[in-house]
């Protein structure tokens, strides 16, 4: 009786682990009572009928035929058994990873993140207000990109730094931003990966490289952020505000760089738009779509939806730290980033000819930008440190792709409540493993009644 009993026991069991998603809690409890009961039949003849009971529930656990009324247990096995509700026609669909996440409550961490998007304070520092080394660290970037590695254990470098309290100070190979050492520790892994081994001058130059590089951005581009932490603090205001339903556009340089995996362009497509993205720019970032793009642009925007428009030129810098370049994979030297914006300097210092705009039709952007940049020449020609030279053309860059901006926005779009959210700034490709950053220049929201309002 005990072995009928228990190859019945093992058979239902396993039907409701196969069939029965939805129990599937209860069934892995009872994985071990398998086990043991395996254990106990090993050495007998019950074995093999067990065996072929388990055969035949793999080969026909799909069939919807299958009844319940076939098993003959003990009343009391079965009242166990059925309590455990009765299987699902169809398997649902299981839960979503970051569904379970979300299931175990924010971390205290995440939690004062809400808190601090919903106070009144500016969005981000202004650019004109250059901040001390550490005062734009924040908090953990919402989205983990490839440059954003994390240690064995499920811990991002950033999580460590964070829960440190706060931001160490640099001094004796100290570092404070997030960023930079998510960088540092991948060079240091990725030393010790090679050589085995790894020697404390080694790991202080790493963390040094890293502290240059963001005090090299932080000078040139004040109030300049990772991407994701910009990503962050935009769907804090936009949360903060109830918006929802929201049609992304960019107008971003077509450059590859400007679009790799944890780019800003990257997460605002997946984190802002949904995963759709409209894009209204061409070189250097300016919408030479034109009226005619965002006209199109506005009206796919669905009912009770907004527009939400991203506009930046970019610049690059090389793994040698010079700005306007960019070391790019496969290359032996750097080349220039953003190419076209200093093609058009270039060729603007060189006292070339200005090109005709009515009459060359299979070049029109390049030669748009190099009548704008010439007219914009007086302020670069007499710097001389190349760095600060390569950092006021993505400014002035910048200018040229906003003004055309202003010319073709609209608010002829959607229904009564329908708001135009416009997004500006400098997108910077980072050199090594960082995570690319961007120094916001302005954040607005236009409404029907004509009324803008500076979210920055």
């Amino acid at each position: 009786i005990f072995q009928d009993q228990t190859i019945i026991l093992v058979d239902h069991i396993y039907h409701h682990i196969i069939i029965t998603q939805s129990h599937i809690k209860e069934g892995a409890t009872m994985i071990f009572s398998i086990l043991l009961v395996a254990a106990l039949l090993a050495s007998t003849e019950a074995f093999a009928p067990l065996e072929r009971s388990l055969h035949a529930n793999t080969r026909h656990h799909h069939a919807s035929s299958r009844s319940r009324s076939s098993v003959h247990s003990a009343t009391h096995l079965r009242s166990y058994l059925d309590s455990l509700g009765p299987a699902p026609d169809a398997i649902e669909e299981p839960p979503r990873f970051g569904s379970y996440l979300d299931s175990l409550g924010a971390s205290p961490a995440s939690a004062s993140n809400a808190d601090a998007a919903a106070t009144t304070e500016p969005f981000l520092p202004k650019p004109s207000a250059r901040g001390t080394i550490g005062s734009h660290v924040t908090s953990t970037p919402v989205t983990v990109s490839k440059k954003h590695p994390t240690l064995a254990g499920g811990i991002s470098m950033a999580d460590i730094l964070k829960d440190a309290g706060s931001p160490a100070i640099i001094s004796n190979g100290g570092i404070d931003d997030i960023c930079a050492f998510d960088a540092a520790s991948i060079s240091i892994k990725s030393r010790i990966a090679r050589s085995g081994s790894i020697s404390a001058d080694d790991i202080h130059g790493s963390i040094g490289k890293a502290n240059e590089i963001v005090a090299t951005i932080r000078h040139h581009f004040p109030g300049a952020l990772g991407s994701s932490e910009v990503l962050r603090r935009v769907r804090g205001v936009l949360d903060g505000m109830g918006v929802e339903n929201i049609l992304l556009s960019q107008s971003v340089c077509p450059d590859e760089i400007n679009h790799e995996h944890g780019d800003i362009t990257d997460l605002f497509i997946e984190e802002v738009g949904g995963g759709k993205v409209f894009h209204l720019g061409g070189l250097a970032g300016v919408p030479f779509t034109g009226k005619t793009g965002f006209g199109a642009y506005s009206a796919h925007v669905a009912q009770n939806g907004h527009c939400f428009v991203l506009q930046a030129p970019h610049i690059g810098m090389s793994d040698d730290l010079f700005l306007g370049k960019y070391s790019r994979e496969g290359q032996a030297s750097a080349g220039s980033a953003c190419g076209a914006a200093v093609g058009a300097m270039c060729h603007c210092a060189a006292n070339n000819a200005m090109p005709d705009l009515g009459a060359v039709t299979d070049d029109y952007q390049m030669n748009f930008l190099i009548h704008e940049i010439s007219k914009r020449m007086g302020a670069l020609s007499d710097i001389q440190d190349e760095n600060t030279k390569q950092a006021e053309l993505a400014r002035q860059t910048s200018d040229i792709g906003r003004g055309m901006l202003d010319q073709i926005l609209s608010t002829e779009f959607g229904d009564a409540n329908a708001m135009l959210f416009v997004f500006t700034g400098i997108q910077i490709n980072m050199p090594f493993d960082f995570e690319d950053y961007f120094q916001p220049l302005s954040f607005e929201v236009r409404k029907k009644d004509g009324s803008i309002v500076d979210l920055f």
